[in-house]
């Protein structure tokens, strides 16, 4: 099965993807704040479509569905989990208050 192909899906915010999301709660408001980044191979992986999509409509963005190898698909979320735990530059963030 490693060869399988597996259909992941991005999200993308003009020329910027997904990275990540984090919500808390401020004077009795919801503010979400989604994180993006010009790099592909730091962005965030859904193997859901559904959530994609539901993300993509809270942050404006759209999804782009890619397919890969099962081995390729774990090596890019190791990536984004790298990226992640090292908070390179270039992350951009967009806040929305409830």
């Amino acid at each position: 099965m490693p060869n399988k192909e597996y259909l992941y899906y991005l999200i993308k915010l003009g020329k910027l993807y997904y990275v990540n999301e984090s919500c808390r709660n401020v004077k009795r408001k919801e503010i979400s704040s989604y994180e993006f980044t010009n790099d592909e191979l730091a962005s965030f992986l859904f193997d859901t479509q559904s959530i994609a999509k539901q993300t993509a409509d809270e942050c404006g963005g759209y999804i782009v569905i890619r397919n890969a190898t099962f081995e390729d698909y774990i090596r890019e979320g190791e990536r984004w989990s790298k990226y992640i735990d090292y908070k390179e530059k270039h992350v951009w963030k967009l806040y929305n208050v409830k």
